[in-house]
């Protein structure tokens, strides 16, 4: 199998030598329902997975799920993260939350026939391991304290930009950490390992720094360094994932080991829905549960999703749909008349070498 990767920006043969495939899924934040535009991007791992063991080939994939609740406004210690948001809303702890949302998740990704991932790593249970990286990286020069929080220094790392494509100068625009003021930072596109929290933040732990919470960037790596090693073969994500968090995970990662971190990064488009990238700020979103639950077929779904190239973007909606069952039933009703298909006479004698050119 060859897959186009986006940091080579070229085709390239999965883990060359046959051995087995190390693969990491960036996975659901657990707040909320995933949607089905979530689950188009955990449908393209799932495609590679089945594709590679179709060839033989043994596979460990590895798919985290984001536990820890992330900030909606950097600029303020007592500023919400979406779990404590989902907390308010529900009346649950958040890790109740994160169990509830967790649930719900692997149940849609079952109703839509995804293979079950080997390892499912919880951010909340790795943070001994984001403490020791981020350690190293400080040791290493490659981070730095202010203040509590900890920050990578993406001067340190030359590399840094490979995967976007994105330069120093123009790094600040795409950063999450645009909207936190700290004028101790060297640079301003330089990003959290490590944030400090307010005393009424509930998701907390504490630190050689003081009581704060990771960045979102060191969770992925920590689990992918724990589970599949310190170089994996294949990473998947959604495409607004390539900048700043894949980009940041390569740079903390590699600085962190001093061995490339990803040979192949794989990058699934947005799904739309009239016209617009599906998501649940804007609340132009559509759930696996509540379509199945007004009766549409779960086989037909995951048709829908896979129908157009992965870095194509597509756009769901009723005429998709309809012609998605019909796909389905026309493949069914394929098997069905070879199921039933019978001849009176011995069986051709090539046929075995034919079905193994065939397939």
């Amino acid at each position: 199998m060859r897959l186009y990767s986006t940091l080579s920006r070229a085709s390239e043969e999965v883990a060359p030598g046959g051995g087995p495939v190390r693969m990491y899924s960036c996975g659901p934040t657990v707040y909320r329902s995933v949607h089905i535009g979530n689950l188009r991007s955990f449908l393209l791992s799932d495609l590679i997975r089945r594709g590679l063991e179709f060839e033989g080939r043994e596979v460990t994939q590895v798919m985290n799920i984001t536990d820890v609740g992330h900030m909606t406004d950097e600029a303020s210690d007592s500023g919400r993260d979406r779990m404590e948001l989902a907390t308010a809303d529900e009346g649950l702890a958040p890790l109740e939350i994160a169990e509830k949302y967790t649930r719900s998740f692997l149940e849609d990704a079952e109703a839509l026939g995804l293979l079950r991932a080997h390892v499912y790593p919880r951010a909340t249970e790795h943070i001994d391991e984001m403490l020791e990286i981020t350690e190293r990286l400080i040791a290493a020069g490659h981070a730095y304290e202010v203040g509590g929080s900890v920050y990578f220094d993406v001067a340190s790392f030359p590399g840094y930009g490979m995967l976007s494509g994105n330069t120093l100068e123009n790094l600040r625009a795409g950063h999450r950490q645009e909207l936190e003021v700290d004028p101790n930072k060297r640079n301003p596109a330089d990003f959290a390992l490590w944030k400090r929290s307010g005393a009424n933040r509930l998701m907390r732990w504490s630190s050689p720094w003081g009581e704060g919470f990771p960045g979102w960037h060191i969770e992925c790596s920590a689990m992918a360094l724990k589970h599949l090693g310190e170089s994996i073969d294949v990473h998947t994500g959604g495409v607004d994932l390539i900048f700043p968090h894949h980009e940041d995970e390569i740079a903390q990662s590699e600085a962190a080991t001093g061995k490339p971190f990803v040979r192949t990064w794989m990058h699934c488009a947005h799904l739309q829905m009239g016209g617009e990238k599906m998501a649940k700020r804007t609340g132009n979103i559509a759930r696996v549960a509540d379509l199945l639950a007004g009766g549409v077929s779960p086989r037909a779904l995951r048709f829908a999703l896979i129908s157009a190239h992965y870095r194509t973007a597509l756009n769901y909606g009723e005429e998709s749909l309809v012609a998605a069952r019909a796909a389905v039933d026309r493949v069914d009703a394929l098997l069905a008349a070879l199921e039933a298909y019978r001849e009176e006479r011995a069986d051709d004698p090539t046929l075995e070498t034919l079905f193994g050119e065939v397939r």
